[in-house]
């Protein structure tokens, strides 16, 4: 959602006479959260595939829980920045879900909890 508003939002806007998604600091920031997105998607589907298998990751499902949330907190605070006001308005999807991140992130098992579980799975 982050990314696909954003994409939408910087092909319409215009800023210096030109498209926002024309100029090349956004367009990197756009290919950062697709980078991201399409990592933690590969992420996923190797853990499902691994759960289809009968398996039972419990470290990479730890590691796949922090890397999911932390590439949505990331792609969160892209929005809103490339978003600019329209992105921090009071009822915007941008702004409900940059809000709403956090609370994934600690919903579950925070980051640091995960990261202990992970080790003792992996024997560290």
């Amino acid at each position: 959602m982050c990314f696909h508003d954003t994409l939408a939002w910087t092909r319409e806007r215009h800023t210096f006479g030109k498209r926002l998604a024309d100029h090349q600091v956004v367009r990197h920031q756009l290919v950062d959260m697709a980078t991201r997105i399409e990592a933690t998607r590969a992420l996923l589907d190797d853990l499902a595939s691994r759960l289809d298998d009968g398996a039972a990751p419990v470290a990479q499902i730890a590691m796949a829980k922090n890397m999911a949330t932390r590439t949505f907190q990331f792609c969160a605070d892209r929005a809103v920045q490339l978003l600019g006001g329209m992105g921090y308005m009071r009822g915007s999807r941008a702004e409900r879900l940059y809000r709403e991140v956090k609370v994934m992130m600690i919903g579950g098992g925070a980051e640091e909890i995960m990261k202990d579980l992970a080790a003792r799975q992996l024997g560290v």
